[in-house]
């Protein structure tokens, strides 16, 4: 097997070295590939390996402000989009409406509006740009994904019996989502909860479950402030490909999944585990104290809640697909390690670099068109914006 390693390693060194470019990628850090239970795993060491590739990238344009014309002022982000000649289409939440800006920044049309009769919208979550070039909003308050022509003309809806899909992403044949499927058991304070990320018809048909995982809630003893089980989050690539990433507090797992739900492989990245002080402890358990005294009042007596918060740092990994070639994968711990750090990744699942994306708080909705990154800053403390930049890569 250390043979088989070694010749592996061998090969990927000398295919690098085809080109003169990536002499250097040789010399320093490399991703051992591994095959466990006969799936390829690409194991990424902490340090990128090409320290030399240069990410550049510029601000050109900002939309949003605090005050002045009401169709500038955002009440909540919950996603954007945008379509080939650079408008932006921003998913308001307090509006349960889409506006739409020209390429320079400027208003254009509103789409859809608040309600819950056809072609209208409550709870919207999710924002996608169908292969056609239609409007596709997940609203959680009808059940429904609505799809709008993109300059407002309402199309159809599809309906679901308990909830739609979330983070929904189109695709040639249909959509994709994160599909929520709460199941009561024979103890009625005891819900088993699953989580699916299934591909489905243009009609709303399953057609596969790539991924799925089942958490049981026990509401009797309610453990908060630990990591949890998170809902699965997800980019896909031009191959059809899905990179669904997990949160840990050891190392960076990304699952890629063929378009058909087989597993292609597991791409893992080194971290350092971060320790949170006793202080920072103390205060999260106060905080989630505070948060239950307003929200339940006082707890009844046979509910057991545990106040005791994750000893390490866990990183809350969310990927983002660059047409070049490239996953951008957001990465984010409590506190001021590694906030907002993106990693890439070739589409073999090696780690190339790290960047910093500047002049931004808290940066969401990644959305790539050319050399162009769109994206919201979701900073509760600035002005909500949607901030445009040309992004330059030389490896």
């Amino acid at each position: 097997m250390l043979y088989s390693l070694r010749i592996r390693t061998r090969w990927i060194c000398f295919t690098l070295l085809a080109s003169t470019a990536m002499l250097a990628a040789c010399g320093g850090p490399k991703a051992r590939m591994q095959e466990i239970d006969g799936v390829l795993h690409v194991m990424n060491p902490a340090e990128p390996m090409k320290p030399k590739m240069t990410i550049n990238i510029q601000e050109e344009l900002r939309i949003g402000q605090d005050e002045g014309e009401d169709e500038y002022i955002f009440p909540g982000l919950a996603g954007l989009t945008i379509d080939e000649d650079g408008r932006v289409f921003v998913l308001v939440a307090q509006d349960d409406a889409v506006r739409v800006f020209n390429a320079d920044g400027s208003y254009s049309h509103t789409i859809g509006r608040q309600g819950q009769g056809p072609g209208e919208l409550m709870a919207a979550q999710t924002i996608n740009r169908g292969p056609d070039g239609n409007i596709w909003v997940a609203s959680m308050g009808t059940r429904r994904l609505t799809i709008f022509q993109p300059d407002g003309l309402y199309l159809r809806d599809i309906t679901f019996p308990v909830m739609p899909p979330v983070l929904v992403q189109t695709t040639a044949d249909g959509f994709m989502g994160i599909y929520v499927s709460p199941r009561p058991t024979e103890n009625e304070m005891v819900v088993n909860i699953t989580y699916s990320l299934r591909r489905f018809t243009a009609e709303g048909d399953t057609l596969n479950t790539l991924f799925e995982n089942t958490i049981q809630m026990d509401l009797t003893d309610l453990q908060l402030g630990g990591m949890g089980e998170q809902v699965p989050l997800y980019t896909q690539d031009d191959q059809g490909r899905v990179w669904q990433t997990r949160a840990r507090t050891d190392i960076f797992e990304v699952n890629v999944y063929n378009p058909e739900g087989s597993l292609d492989r597991v791409v893992e990245k080194e971290h350092a585990r971060i320790e949170k002080s006793e202080e920072e402890i103390e205060e999260e358990r106060e905080m989630v104290q505070r948060l239950l005294a307003a929200q339940m009042g006082d707890v009844p007596e046979e509910i057991n809640i545990s106040y005791e918060p994750e000893k390490y740092r866990a990183a809350t990994v969310l990927p983002y697909y660059d047409p070049r070639g490239y996953i951008w994968v957001q990465t984010s711990r409590v506190g001021t390690h590694d906030t907002n750090a993106f990693l890439l990744f070739d589409l073999r699942g090696q780690f190339l670099q790290q960047t910093l994306i500047p002049d931004v708080s808290a940066p969401m909705f990644l959305t790539f068109m050319g050399d162009k990154l769109y994206l919201t800053n979701q900073d509760p403390f600035v002005t909500p914006q949607v901030i445009v930049y040309k992004v330059t890569i030389e490896e």
